[in-house]
C-alpha cells in the first residue's frame, strides 16, 4: 500500500502537469481560430468553365483519339499510342444528350475542367424529340436531334472526352408492345423475339453507320467512340421466373424455340413454363438443367448474333459490350467473356424504393445510411465479383443518389477501392440538366448537388494519376464454363433483373466481406471446379489492404470510418467528429456535429507528394440540402417537396495538423474553385495547422506552395 506522502508527490505532479497541458493548448491555440458550426448557402455553377486552380483537364488528351482507337492489352485499355488509360466520367440521358450547341460546349468544358474523360449517351432511344432521338412518329430518327447528339460528341472530342454510345436502353419495340411489367421496354423479349433482333439491327446500323458532319466521321469509325453497350441491364436469364407471362406471339415465339432446342436435346416432350411455374415445389434438378440450358444457349446465341452484326457486318471498331455481367448472374459472365471486349458493372448506395407506383415522383424511399458502416462493403464488393482474368473492368452507372445525407462518401470510398483493384472505367450516373437552378433537383444528377460536383476533381485524382497504389495480389475464383448449369441448378432461383447469384457463389467458396479492402480478386474462367484459389480469413478487426493505404474501420457501426493514406492522398470519412484522425504526418481534429459525420480529403494536385507538392486541394463536407427540403419525420424522403434554392452546406469544424513540411499558404476556394481570402496558418516547431468550418462558408481550400 502507497503512503500517504506518495500519493500527495503523486497528486501534486498530475495537477502540475494537467497544468502544464492547459498552458501548452492554450498557447498552441493562441493564433488557431476556434472551428465553428453552422450552414451556408453553397452554390455551384454547373457550367462554370473558369480556368482557375481546380481545373483538371491537363489530364486529358488534347483530342480524345488523337492517336488511335482505345484498344485492349493484357487485360487493361490502351489508348492510341499504347499508353494505360483509365476512365473517369458521366452520362447524359434523355434531353440532356441532346443540349443546344452552345450548352453543349459548355458541358464539354466543364467535365474536362472537373477531370472526366469519358461520357455514356444513355436513353436516347426511349422518346420522341425534345427528349429523345425520334422524331414524332418514333419510327424515324430527328435529323435536328441527330445534329446536337453530333455537335456534343464532337465538342466532347475536342476536350479529350470520349464517348460511350448505349443502343437499346428504354426503347418499347412498335408493333406487339408487352403490357407485363416485369419485361419493360421488352426487356428479355428482344433476346429471343426475331422482329425486336431485327429493329435493334436497324436502329444500330441508322445510329453508327450515320457521318458526323463535325467530325466528318461515322461512328463505327470514330476513334473519340471508345466504346458501344448493345442492351442496357437486360438479359433472359435475370427475368426466366416471370417468363409464364409472357402472351400472344412472344409466348408462342419462345414456346416454339423451346420445341426445337427439345428435339436436338434429348428433352422429350417437357412443357418450358410449367418447369418455371413449379419450380420450387415439383420440378426436378434434370428439368432444371434443361431450362438452364436452354436459357443460356438462347441468349448465347442472340449476343452472337448481335456483336458479331456490329463488329463485323458494320465494321465497328469501338469496343463492345453487350451488357452488364451481372444480368444472368455466372452465365452473364461468361457471355461477356465470351462475346465482349470487356466486362461492365452497376450499382447504387441506397437506390430509392418505391412503395407504389414506379418511379413515383413523390411516394418513394431511402434508408439514409452510410456506406462506411456497412459491414458486407456495401456496394463494392460486387463488381470484381464479376470481373474476368484478363478483362478490363468498368463501373458505367454509379451514384449515392440524393437526398443521402452521406453523399460525401461516394468519390473517396468508390474511386480509392476502384484504384486498388485497378478497375479501368467509373461513370457517376449521371450530369442531367436543367443546369444552374442553384439546387438539388433529384435523385442523380450531380448538376445542382454541390457534394457531387466538388468531389470529382479528388475522384479524378484518386483514380486517374497513380494516386492510390494497385494491389499485387490476386485472389482468383476458379468458375469453368462446365460447372454453369450446375451452378444455375443451385443457386439460379436467386437471379432477377437487377439481382446476381454471383455474391452466394463466392460466399459458398469461402470469400470473406473484407475481400475488396485486402487484395485484388477476379474470376478466372480456367479449372475443373469452381474454388476460390486460397484460404483468406476475414479479419477480427480493421479491414486493412495489402498496400496498408486503405484501411475501412467498420466493426462498429456508430463508429465507422474509412481513411486513404498514401503519398499524394489524405482522407478520413465516416463518423470522425470528436476525436483525432492520423494519416501519417497529417492529423484530422475534428469537433462534434450533430452526426459527428465527415469526409475529409487532402489530395495533390500536381501529381507529388502531399510533402511537397506546390498545390493540393481540401474538401471537408458533411450534409447538404435545399432550403426549406420537406423531411419526413424519420429523414427516409421528401416526396415531391425537395425545397427551394439555394442549396446548402454543413460546415465542418476541424483542425488540420501537417507535421515537417514545407511552408505553405492556405486559401478559401469558393464553390467554382477561385480562390478566395487567405486562411490563417498557424505554426508551432515543425508543425503547421489551420481551421476550417462554417466561418469560411466553403466546402474546400487550396493549399498552396510557391
Amino acid at each position: 500500500m502507497k503512503s500517504y506522502k506518495t500519493h500527495s508527490l503523486f497528486r501534486i505532479e498530475y495537477l502540475l502537469f494537467s497544468f502544464l497541458m492547459i498552458l501548452q493548448i492554450s498557447c498552441s491555440q493562441e493564433n488557431e481560430e476556434i472551428p465553428q458550426y453552422g450552414w451556408f448557402d453553397f452554390v455551384v455553377t454547373d457550367l462554370d468553365t473558369t480556368k482557375n486552380a481546380i481545373d483538371l483537364s491537363f489530364l486529358n488528351e488534347n483530342v480524345a483519339g488523337e492517336n488511335g482507337f482505345v484498344t485492349v492489352q493484357d487485360g487493361r485499355f490502351v489508348d492510341g499510342s499504347g499508353k494505360k488509360i483509365r476512365f473517369f466520367g458521366t452520362n447524359l440521358t434523355f434531353s440532356s444528350a441532346f443540349p443546344d450547341k452552345e450548352t453543349s460546349t459548355k458541358i464539354a468544358a466543364r467535365l474536362s475542367k472537373m477531370g472526366m474523360n469519358v461520357v455514356r449517351f444513355h436513353h436516347l432511344d426511349m422518346r420522341a424529340t425534345p427528349n429523345g432521338i425520334w422524331d414524332s412518329t418514333m419510327l424515324q430518327f430527328d435529323a435536328n436531334q441527330v445534329d446536337k447528339l453530333d455537335w456534343l460528341i464532337y465538342q466532347l472530342k475536342q476536350h479529350g472526352i470520349y464517348s460511350n454510345i448505349n443502343l437499346h436502353v428504354s426503347r418499347t419495340y412498335p408493333g406487339l408492345e408487352s403490357d407485363v411489367p416485369q419485361f419493360r421496354f421488352d426487356k428479355s423479349i428482344d433476346h429471343f423475339y426475331r422482329p425486336y433482333i431485327e429493329l435493334q439491327k436497324a436502329y444500330a446500323l441508322n445510329l453508327l453507320t450515320h457521318q458526323n458532319p463535325y467530325t466528318g466521321t461515322t461512328y463505327t469509325d470514330e476513334p473519340a467512340v471508345a466504346f458501344i453497350e448493345l442492351n442496357n441491364e437486360n438479359s433472359l436469364l435475370s427475368n426466366w421466373k416471370h417468363l409464364p407471362l409472357l402472351k400472344g406471339e412472344h409466348r408462342h415465339s419462345l414456346q416454339n424455340q423451346w420445341k426445337i432446342w427439345l428435339k436436338s436435346n434429348a428433352g422429350g416432350n417437357t412443357d418450358l413454363f410449367k418447369i418455371i411455374e413449379e419450380y420450387d415445389e415439383k420440378s426436378s434438378d434434370a428439368e432444371k438443367a434443361l431450362l438452364w440450358r436452354f436459357l443460356v444457349d438462347t441468349e448465347m446465341a442472340y449476343t452472337k448474333e448481335m456483336s458479331t452484326y456490329v463488329r463485323n457486318d458494320l465494321q465497328a471498331k469501338p469496343l463492345v459490350a453487350d451488357s452488364q455481367a451481372s444480368y444472368s448472374g455466372i452465365a452473364g459472365i461468361h457471355r461477356e467473356a465470351k462475346y465482349s471486349d470487356f466486362i461492365d458493372m452497376h450499382a447504387y448506395w441506397e437506390h430509392p424504393s418505391f412503395p407504389g407506383e414506379s418511379w413515383s415522383r413523390t411516394n418513394w424511399l431511402i434508408r439514409n445510411s452510410s456506406m462506411v458502416s456497412d459491414k458486407k462493403a456495401g456496394t463494392l464488393a460486387r463488381f470484381s465479383q464479376h470481373r474476368v482474368a484478363g478483362m478490363p473492368l468498368t463501373i458505367s452507372e454509379y451514384d449515392h443518389p440524393a437526398p443521402n445525407f452521406f453523399v460525401a462518401e461516394m468519390y473517396p470510398m468508390l474511386n480509392s477501392v476502384a484504384a486498388f483493384q485497378d478497375w479501368d472505367g467509373i461513370y457517376h450516373f449521371t450530369f442531367n440538366g436543367a443546369y444552374n437552378q442553384e439546387r438539388i433537383t433529384g435523385f442523380f444528377s450531380s448538376a445542382g448537388h454541390p457534394l457531387k460536383q466538388i468531389f470529382i476533381p479528388i475522384g479524378s485524382i484518386i483514380f486517374r494519376t497513380d494516386a492510390v497504389k494497385t494491389g499485387t495480389h490476386t485472389v482468383k475464383l476458379q468458375l469453368p464454363e462446365t460447372k454453369v448449369i450446375d451452378e444455375l441448378v443451385e443457386s439460379g432461383d436467386r437471379l432477377r433483373l437487377h439481382g446476381s447469384n454471383m455474391d452466394y457463389i463466392w460466399e459458398k467458396a469461402g470469400a470473406p466481406k473484407a475481400l475488396p479492402i485486402l487484395n485484388r480478386y477476379e474470376v478466372s474462367l480456367l479449372g475443373d471446379e469452381v474454388k476460390l484459389s486460397e484460404e483468406i480469413p476475414e479479419p477480427e478487426g480493421a479491414w486493412v489492404s495489402e498496400t496498408n493505404e486503405i484501411i475501412w474501420h467498420n466493426t462498429d457501426s456508430a463508429s465507422s470510418f474509412f481513411t486513404i493514406n498514401t503519398d499524394a492522398v489524405k482522407a478520413a470519412v465516416g463518423y470522425i467528429g470528436a476525436k483525432q484522425t492520423t494519416l501519417g504526418n497529417i492529423s484530422i481534429e475534428m469537433d462534434s456535429t450533430e452526426f459527428n459525420w465527415a469526409a475529409i480529403v487532402l489530395a495533390s494536385m500536381d501529381g507529388n507528394p502531399i510533402d511537397n507538392s506546390s498545390s493540393m486541394v481540401l474538401a471537408a463536407a458533411g450534409r447538404v440540402e435545399n432550403t426549406n427540403m420537406g423531411w419526413n419525420d424519420h429523414k427516409t424522403t421528401v416526396g415531391g417537396n425537395w425545397g427551394d434554392s439555394p442549396s446548402r452546406a454543413e460546415g465542418i469544424p476541424a483542425i488540420i495538423r501537417l507535421d515537417g513540411m514545407e511552408k505553405f499558404k492556405v486559401f478559401i476556394l469558393d464553390p467554382n474553385g477561385n480562390i478566395g481570402n487567405e486562411v490563417n496558418v498557424h505554426k508551432k516547431g515543425a508543425q503547421q495547422s489551420f481551421t476550417i468550418g462554417a466561418q469560411h462558408k466553403t466546402l474546400w481550400y487550396l493549399l498552396k506552395r510557391e
